[in-house]
């Protein structure tokens, strides 16, 4: 994880879009190693990249969701996720639904040994126009670290004001 100085965003009156985008003019994130802000006494990302080998299962598990907008998260992998159908995709995008189980499980391959992880959630505008988004205004998490393969992310969406980093709460769990 790359950080920045050590301005606190969070005391700056802008949202975690315009707090990235300053700090990733200020330090150049890599491809590997995601951006982390100092906001209050936590670190925010919008994107985490978890080191994972060739080969594994990923489990994703709906914590809480609180709220709307609807919520969920994507997990990408350069490579592919196996789908039940025997589809493969690189990008998996799961949206919490209290009809379904609160987790998913799919076999990975990762060419680069990284999966990338980030949260998502559907805006409403008006004419009944839905649009799926991720990482705008107040968007992003913080990460509570489990164990090596297991990752907790505490979310918020874009459209809370100020940020709630409880409205959805996840667990990616990697598995060899």
């Amino acid at each position: 994880m790359t950080t920045v100085d050590e301005t606190n965003y969070a005391s700056l009156g802008v949202t975690i879009r315009t707090a990235m985008l300053r700090a990733a003019a200020k330090n150049p994130p890599s491809r590997n190693q995601p951006l982390a802000i100092p906001w209050g006494n936590k670190l925010i990302q919008t994107v985490d990249v978890i080191p994972v080998p060739e080969k594994g299962l990923v489990r994703g598990e709906f914590l809480a969701v609180n709220g709307n907008p609807d919520q969920g998260f994507d997990v990408k992998v350069d490579g592919c996720l196996l789908l039940a159908n025997g589809e493969q995709v690189a990008l998996l995008r799961t949206w919490y639904d209290p009809l379904y189980e609160p987790a998913v499980e799919y076999e990975f391959h990762s060419k680069d040994g990284f999966l990338r992880v980030w949260n998502v959630y559907k805006m409403r505008y008006p004419r009944g126009r839905v649009h799926e988004e991720k990482w705008t205004e107040n968007a992003g998490f913080w990460v509570e670290t489990v164990c090596e393969r297991e990752r907790i992310y505490h979310c918020s969406h874009g459209a809370a004001s100020p940020p709630d980093f409880g409205s959805l709460v996840f667990k990616i769990t990697i598995n060899p």
